[in-house]
């Protein structure tokens, strides 16, 4: 059968991760997670700038539903910031205690082009829009991918077919041998939000 992984989306905010996640999502019928989405539905782009409490929420709903997608077999594609490493290290907390796969997918967009993006959202409100105050944040908080990491890399000039074949689409075919995905306690997800909210 189909090896279950978590792909874990890295990338500063307007680089292009939601617009990925979708094309993955209808293309290879991965199941989403999106931490935008979550705040959106709770309505917390309030004048663009969620409050601290507001991103702890959003995380850990986030978290909750990665693993209630990965205990039921489906490949969960986590489109959010985790702008530092420790979210990266988060996300990859999971999968390894639930015994899945997990691959990081850096969306790495020029900056220049970002902040082309943020202009033009703040005039057609697409999405959430971040304040200067939060971008500055967003920018300041982002650690960039090394290689020990080993991210698949992606930007807006390469060809997205080729690009699906050869980082998700051959990897989904490779049967996987391991366990169905183990039990992940709650213990363990309140003990992220400690390490989230410690910070």
């Amino acid at each position: 059968m189909k090896e279950i992984t978590l792909y874990i989306m890295t990338g500063l905010p307007y680089s292009g991760k939601t617009t990925l996640r979708k094309e993955l999502v209808k293309r290879c019928g991965f199941q989403a997670v999106s931490v935008d989405q979550i705040m959106g539905e709770k309505d917390m782009w309030r004048e663009g700038h969620p409050t601290q409490e507001d991103w702890n929420l959003a995380y850990s709903e986030a978290y909750k539903q990665i693993e209630e997608y990965l205990k039921e077999g489906k490949t969960v594609v986590f489109d959010c910031g985790n702008l530092p490493l420790h979210e990266r290290e988060n996300a990859r907390k999971i999968a390894e205690k639930l015994g899945v796969k997990h691959k990081l997918v850096y969306v790495n967009t020029p900056k220049e082009e970002i902040l082309r993006r943020r202009q033009q959202n703040e005039e057609t409100k697409e999405r959430g829009h971040l304040d200067q105050e939060m971008m500055d944040v967003a920018l300041k908080m982002f650690h960039e991918p090394t290689a020990s990491e080993q991210p698949l890399i992606y930007n807006h000039e390469m060809d997205l077919d080729r690009w699906i074949n050869k980082n998700i689409e051959q990897n989904n075919k490779q049967t996987n041998n391991t366990q169905s995905p183990k039990k992940l306690s709650s213990e363990f997800i309140q003990s992220m939000m400690q390490e989230l909210l410690a910070l």
